[in-house]
């Protein structure tokens, strides 16, 4: 893969240097159209034909960068330093060939945004400050010898299109930062979705239903409120497995998970606690409540005909928050009644009031 490849597939939004590549190409084409037209005009129309050859020359140092760049598009740092140091000389000559006038001295201000983006906090500092206190040294020597000057058109137009370029590589630099704030807020989003849910189902993964179950119990003690959990396995899934297969038994597993969003209500915390097991906490939901939610769900199981025709059912167990449980305490009495539904036959709901009612094994 040469170098070429290589850059195009890192050079996204996403990249570090993306930004930096499309300022650093937009500097060049500016340098490049605008020295051509200054070295027409001063050529035409002042005479000043040394002065227009140096604008060419600037401009064909341009078109060398962008060919540059535009066959070795991984040497973005070099040819950031090379744009750097040629604006360093262009703007010592500026002012050292006006002498001060017509406000040359403000083109100073667009040296340190330039080089800060192109070649980072360190190296901005440094040269920053050996540009411009270099120019400002000058300026201070020389200045005894300039002849007075007023302010023209010229000046005023050196002050606008300074300020301009100012406020255009600005916006450039915010636009870069918001852009960059925007991906990484994406980005986290993005990490804590894949952190919290099952990659299989879709559903929310263990770790989010442990927290769910954490402050559904808060909330369940400070507001004194109801609040049950159903836990449910499939039956038999083992042998769906086994005479199948596993990308069966996974696509049943999603399937599952389909039937089982649409059966529950907008306020449970639904989620795959592990295997072929799912766990549904239900806020404001009494044990008689969720009895007739856990039997809707296993009438829906039972009539839903899944992958390749195959039926299955599912066993749940209830259980309902007591003012002295606590995240183990719930579960565990949830589990016993599903173990005691599988006991019973399977395909059947069992609630934990309803243990007692049931023989011993």
């Amino acid at each position: 893969m040469n170098s070429r490849t290589q850059s195009n597939l890192s050079n996204t939004p996403q990249d570090p240097l993306y930004r930096r590549v499309q300022f650093l190409w937009a500097l060049l084409w500016v340098m490049l159209i605008t020295f051509l037209i200054l070295g027409a005009f001063n050529y035409a129309l002042n005479d000043i034909r040394w002065i227009a050859h140096m604008h060419w020359t600037t401009s064909i140092l341009s078109v060398v960068l962008i060919y540059w760049h535009w066959q070795r598009p991984d040497q973005t740092f070099y040819v950031s330093w090379a744009v750097v140091i040629v604006c360093a000389l262009v703007l010592a000559a500026y002012v050292v060939v006006m002498e001060g006038r017509d406000y040359s001295l403000i083109w100073l201000t667009i040296y340190p945004p330039v080089v800060f983006f192109l070649l980072g906090r360190r190296w901005g500092y440094i040269l920053s400050v050996l540009v411009a206190g270099g120019g400002l040294i000058y300026a201070g020597n020389s200045a005894p010898s300039w002849h007075p000057a007023e302010f023209t058109g010229n000046s005023l137009l050196n002050i606008v299109l300074a300020l301009a370029a100012l406020i255009t590589m600005l916006r450039h630099i915010e636009r870069t930062r918001s852009e960059a704030f925007h991906y990484l807020h994406e980005h986290s989003q993005r990490l804590e979705y894949i952190a919290v849910t099952d990659p299989l189902t879709g559903l929310v993964n263990r770790t989010k239903l442990d927290h769910a179950l954490y402050r559904g119990l808060q909330s369940a003690r400070q507001e004194q409120k109801a609040l049950s959990v159903i836990i449910l396995d499939i039956d038999h899934f083992k042998k769906v497995n086994d005479t199948y297969g596993h990308q069966v038994g996974d696509r049943i597993l999603i399937q599952l998970a389909q039937v089982l969003r649409s059966n529950t209500r907008g306020s449970d915390t639904l989620g795959r606690w592990g295997g072929e097991e799912f766990l549904l906490i239900a806020e404001s939901c009494s044990r008689p409540q969720a009895k007739v939610l856990a039997e809707k769900i296993r009438h829906a199981v039972a009539a839903f005909i899944f992958y390749d025709d195959i039926r299955i059912t599912v066993s749940l167990g209830v259980a309902s928050f007591q003012p002295d449980d606590d995240e183990s305490s719930l579960m565990r009495r949830a589990d016993k009644a599903l173990y005691a539904a599988k006991a019973n036959g399977r395909n059947c709901t069992i609630t934990e009031a309803e243990l007692t009612q049931l023989a011993p094994n």
